[in-house]
């Protein structure tokens, strides 16, 4: 079954078992596409936070930071995922933290 993707309806992408999905609101969609490609059709509203995972900046609910220095993100529909050390500077620059 085919479905048509707003992407301003996806919290992230994320890749698990070599698959690559859209996490929504409600939903898990498996997609056809590479993470390197959608991360380069992308607008700016979206952020590579790891090696396996584009963030939606605007459906992260809050950002969980660490002792040892790590962040986990928090999405709006439940999923967090941590923000790796080679795109923290990144991350922290794009979102002014």
């Amino acid at each position: 079954e085919s479905v048509v993707l707003d992407p301003s309806e996806v919290h992230c992408f994320i890749v698990e078992d070599n698959k690559i999905y859209a996490l929504t609101e409600s939903e898990k969609l498996q997609l056809k596409c590479r993470l390197y490609i959608l991360e380069e059709m992308l607008s700016e509203g979206f952020i590579k936070i790891n090696q396996s995972c584009i963030a939606n900046v605007k459906m992260i609910s809050r950002f969980d930071a660490s002792f040892s220095g790590s962040l986990t993100v928090k999405f709006k529909n439940g999923y967090s995922d941590y923000v790796s050390r080679r795109n923290l500077k990144n991350v922290k620059e794009r979102l002014g933290l």
